[in-house]
């Protein structure tokens, strides 16, 4: 989809060239798929498949925007709107609390220096 947004879509050079418009505001909240130039991301961002199968990765749209923030332009990166029965995965929560762990670990270990 060559177009910078539609209902179903946003992309990630349309929010960094209008900023935070009432559109991008909009998102808030939502759930959505991560695209890039080689498809939507599975769970966890390890590996592709498309949206709505049941292996896409379903995250919080400012997760979302947070997790591809350091792509360039050439990855093309959009977020689409995931249909609204669309299940999380068990190992979605199960990444979010690894990850907070490992940040927890990393705080105290920082203070201990």
């Amino acid at each position: 989809m060559g177009d910078s947004y539609s209902d179903r879509h946003i992309t990630q050079r349309y929010m960094r060239r209008y900023g935070n418009t009432a559109r991008v505001r909009s998102w808030t909240g939502k759930m959505v798929h991560i695209r890039t130039e080689n498809g939507v991301w599975r769970t966890g961002g390890r590996g592709y498949t498309w949206a709505g199968k049941p292996d896409a990765w379903v995250l919080p749209f400012e997760e979302a925007v947070k997790r591809i923030s350091h792509c360039g332009p050439e990855k093309h990166g959009a977020f689409i709107l995931a249909e609204p029965d669309t299940p999380r995965r068990p190992e979605d929560d199960t990444i979010k609390a690894l990850e907070a762990d490992a940040a927890l670990h990393k705080r105290a270990a920082e203070e201990c220096l």
